[in-house]
């Protein structure tokens, strides 16, 4: 019986530290659990961000990192603003949602890093996107100088075919999607896939057609087109970019990503040590019970009557083995 109990024991300080562990690495609105957009600019280029918001904050923000004061770029109660390289614009958009605009021009290395644009009041914004902007030389982007969606190799992409007419054929494609090759899928099912490519339609949502792009590949990097009709004469489509690029190499996030390589070793060396520490001092507290129950037939009775008591908390097995006879209340 104490045998079992001791298990039970286990698992539940398993569970309570694995808790403790994820929320540990949960950083509020831009921790692991929140993916964050990642956009690549041409090194001399110009790129604007789109940031779709829901709030009634009249003040504007654009930062570079979490928006203390040291890191805000423009901070504006007006429609538009500007601060050297930056500018911000705002504009109300359909179905309640706020747009906050925020561009970049003549982009240099040092611009790469997290940024936050967002609508609140006069000290921080209430409502706010993050993103990440990676600045590399302009012969690897080619002949586009601006921003292009960014992603990482192994990850995967999911992108709405904004702007499109609904038509019962649906197609997503690579390139000047002329060729077979270049085809990737064209159904006139609501849901099709075709290895690491997808195409969906879901009635109601904000943009009804969605392509997804699984295992990413730095070969995927190119243009895409996803719309209605066929893919050699479509009906109506939206074209887009993606670019894909190794997870650490490229990708200059020196902020956020190495205190993460240097904290996650020493959270599980710490998660160890406590679960040692519990087990022995459990060990030892059982070991405590057994010597007792075989010199007073009290504790032997404790024993039984656990074993026909329904499961209760960790919280409630420690204290009731601990719990001396002579010490109940009466009642």
């Amino acid at each position: 019986m104490i045998f079992c109990i001791r298990i039970k024991l286990r698992m539940n300080i398993h569970h309570v530290l694995f808790f403790c562990f994820l929320s540990a690495l949960q950083d509020g609105n831009t921790g692991l659990v929140n993916a964050i957009d990642l956009y690549a600019g041409a090194e001399g280029g110009r790129g604007s961000i789109i940031c779709y918001l829901t709030s009634s904050g009249s003040t504007k923000f654009f930062c570079k990192g979490k928006c203390k004061e040291e890191d805000i770029l423009i901070k504006t109660d007006g429609v538009t603003a500007q601060s050297g390289r930056y500018s911000i614009r705002y504009e109300d958009g359909s179905s309640g949602r706020r747009i906050v605009t925020v561009t970049f021009t003549q982009l240099t290395k040092s611009d790469s890093g997290r940024y936050r644009c967002g609508l609140g009041g006069s000290s921080s914004p209430d409502a706010y996107t993050d993103f990440d902007i990676t600045v590399i030389d302009a012969a690897t982007l080619g002949d586009n100088t601006s921003f292009i969606r960014a992603e990482t190799v192994g990850g995967s992409v999911t992108q709405g075919c904004l702007n499109t007419v609904y038509g019962s054929r649906k197609f997503f494609c690579k390139d000047e999607c002329k060729k077979e090759e270049d085809i990737l899928v064209e159904t006139e099912e609501n849901r099709a896939q075709n290895g690491r490519y997808c195409i969906e339609y879901t009635q109601g949502s904000v943009f009804g057609l969605y392509v997804t792009i699984t295992q990413l590949k730095k070969s995927d990097t190119g243009r895409y087109k996803c719309g209605y009709g066929r893919a050699s004469s479509p009906d109506s489509s939206y074209t887009f970019s993606i670019f894909v690029v190794d997870a650490i190499s490229e990708v200059s996030r020196p902020g956020y990503f190495w205190p993460l390589v240097v904290f996650l070793p020493v959270v599980f060396v710490l998660l160890a040590v406590v679960l040692l520490l519990l087990y022995k001092l459990k060990m030892k507290r059982n070991s405590g019970l057994n010597t007792r129950g075989t010199s007073d037939s009290r504790n032997m009775e404790l024993s039984v009557s656990n074993e026909n008591r329904p499961p209760v908390s960790m919280y409630e097995d420690s204290v009731y083995q601990n719990l001396d006879p002579d010490s109940r209340d009466p009642d």
